[in-house]
């Protein structure tokens, strides 16, 4: 059960204690004040600490500070207020704190956070355990690529183009598994990086049901989720020529929030069909939460992208000019906007270094300028 050091403060609390956060299953250390927390830190060493930037004794940057020094390995998480100003936000980047999260929050954006940092999964990830088939057996493949057109796999023995294939996708929430009918219409011999050699194969769905279809369409496109504080919609993949949104306006009831962490690309079409479904939804409202660096993309360039939503936080790309690495960290737009669109900057996680924004932040954060 992992340990979570918390400031004591009746936002947080109340937000830990909300049924969205019992299958993270944490275990609490509720700190009075800075020198509390960092006897408690001291005497259990949580895992990950929620800390208010201001606090009675040491600050929270001081304790993110002192706390990264002793284990840099413990997530930190600082909450601050919303008046914010340049400097301070240099400050917060400066004590080597993983997170920065803007009071008041909502609890699905606190859930979010702490999932991230303690690499949990969040809401609305794969909850399928996929198989190829291949005369009614187990195929020793592995799936490199699924959509709604078709399917990419790479297969450890022989199969030859024009095979009857199956893929089978067993949701864990005890629906039953359904099989899905696939031809190859290509295959490709290749090495493998074992020193064999292994084939790849493209495979196309000859007869795909209402069934099949939304099974693959809630898998590679949305998901959603009723567990939150509202609706939450889970788009993931691709946004191209080939996405159809239609079949989410029944799913679509009062306000609505859009998780966006695994959409991977959008190309012009794609762009301008959510565009004409963001214009036709029939929601009051909406808000865009972890937004993907190729959502934000073009959200900056293409203003309909984000409609008439706000944009509460996204992902944003990082990199450590010592070692070069390179990672995406999610930022709040709220703290983001407090501090006058001043990027964070982090502690690299693979060195001693600095991970600064790799991005022009007049080009990346043009969205929030035009929300704010």
């Amino acid at each position: 059960m992992p340990l979570v050091l918390v400031s004591n403060n009746s936002e947080l609390l109340r937000h830990l204690a909300a049924p969205t956060f019992r299958r993270l299953e944490l275990e609490q250390k509720v700190a009075s004040s800075g020198d509390d927390a960092w006897a408690q830190f001291q005497a259990h060493k949580p895992i990950m600490a929620i800390l208010d930037a201001e606090m009675a004794g040491i600050t929270g940057s001081e304790l993110a500070e002192k706390i990264k020094a002793s284990a840099p390995a413990t997530r930190v998480v600082l909450v601050i207020g919303k008046r914010l100003t340049g400097e301070q936000m240099r400050r917060v980047g400066a004590c080597g704190c993983d997170e920065v999260l803007v009071a008041p929050m909502s609890a699905d954006e606190l859930y979010d956070v702490v999932a991230i940092q303690l690499g949990m999964p969040r809401r609305g990830a794969e909850r399928y355990r996929i198989e190829i088939l291949a005369e009614g057996k187990p195929l020793d493949a592995n799936i490199t690529n699924l959509s709604v057109d078709g399917v990419r796999i790479v297969s450890k023995v022989p199969v030859a183009e024009g095979a009857a294939l199956a893929v089978r996708i067993t949701p864990e929430d005890g629906s039953g598994a359904v099989d899905i009918p696939a031809k190859a219409v290509w295959t490709q011999a290749a090495a493998s990086s074992s020193g064999g050699t292994k084939t790849v194969i493209g495979a196309e769905y000859p007869n795909l049901d209402d069934r099949a279809r939304e099974v693959l369409a809630r898998l590679t496109q949305w998901e959603v989720v009723h567990e939150t504080q509202r609706i939450r919609i889970v788009l993931k993949g691709d946004f191209t020529e080939a996405t159809r949104f239609d079949e989410l306006a029944d799913s679509m009831v009062g306000r609505v929030d859009f998780d966006l962490a695994q959409v991977r690309y959008m190309n012009s079409l794609g762009v301008r069909a959510w565009c004409e479904f963001l214009r036709a939804a029939p929601i009051q409202g909406y808000e865009f939460h972890a937004c993907s660096v190729p959502f934000v993309l073009q959200a900056s360039m293409v203003e309909d992208v984000v409609g008439r939503g706000t944009v509460t936080s996204f992902f944003a790309p990082y990199h450590c000019a010592k070692c070069d690495h390179q990672e995406e960290r999610l930022l709040q737009s709220a703290a983001l906007l407090a501090s006058s669109l001043e990027p964070p900057v982090f502690q690299c996680p693979k060195c001693d270094g600095q991970l600064m924004f790799d991005d022009l932040p007049e080009r990346y954060f043009a969205f929030l300028q035009r929300n704010d």
